[in-house]
């Protein structure tokens, strides 16, 4: 990422977030909908969970990268899921980061701003594996396909298209070098 946002972007976009959510709490009280506040404190919840999760994946910069993704790419309508039952590979860390920053400024030129574009963001790591998918949806138009990974990058990269998305998968392996 050539534009880091510093702490204080990051904690504005924040406090953002969360008043968006105490908002639709509000809301959802002031119309007496007490199982939609339930559901959207669950909601939150669930969503801190899955960020929190990302710590300790072990992998920092990409970490930040995909808890600001909504914030650079406001395109998409975000889900996150994260499973972290190891630690992934520092080493990998910054390389995988700029990857994913040059990969998705080159599909956000070929974003319509009349289209709805979905990303449910799926993290796994264990024992030293580790894999990030995107299944995106919404129009994609890709005038000259995606970026691959170089051939000594510490990661793999595929991608297909099934059903109308796009699916990504960013994987590897921690390797002592």
């Amino acid at each position: 990422m050539e534009e880091r946002l510093s702490a204080q972007e990051l904690l504005k976009y924040s406090r953002h977030d969360h008043m968006n959510t105490l908002h639709l709490i509000r809301m959802l009280l002031d119309l007496g909908r007490e199982d939609d506040v339930r559901k959207a404190i669950d909601d939150a919840v669930e969503q801190a969970r899955h960020e929190a999760a990302l710590a300790s994946a072990g992998m920092p910069c990409l970490a930040v990268w995909l808890l600001t993704f909504g914030w650079r790419f406001p395109e998409y309508e975000v889900s996150l899921d994260v499973s972290a039952e190891g630690r992934g590979d520092i080493g990998a860390d910054r390389e995988t980061e700029a990857f994913l920053e040059e990969l998705f400024s080159e599909l956000q030129e070929g974003l319509s701003p009349y289209a709805e574009y979905g990303a449910q963001i799926r993290v796994k790591t264990e024992s030293g594996t580790w894999s990030v998918t995107f299944v995106l949806t919404g129009p994609h138009e890709l005038e000259e396909g995606l970026p691959e990974a170089s051939s000594d990058a510490r990661f793999t990269f595929h991608h297909s298209e099934e059903d109308g998305q796009l699916i990504m998968t960013v994987a590897g392996r921690k390797v002592d070098r």
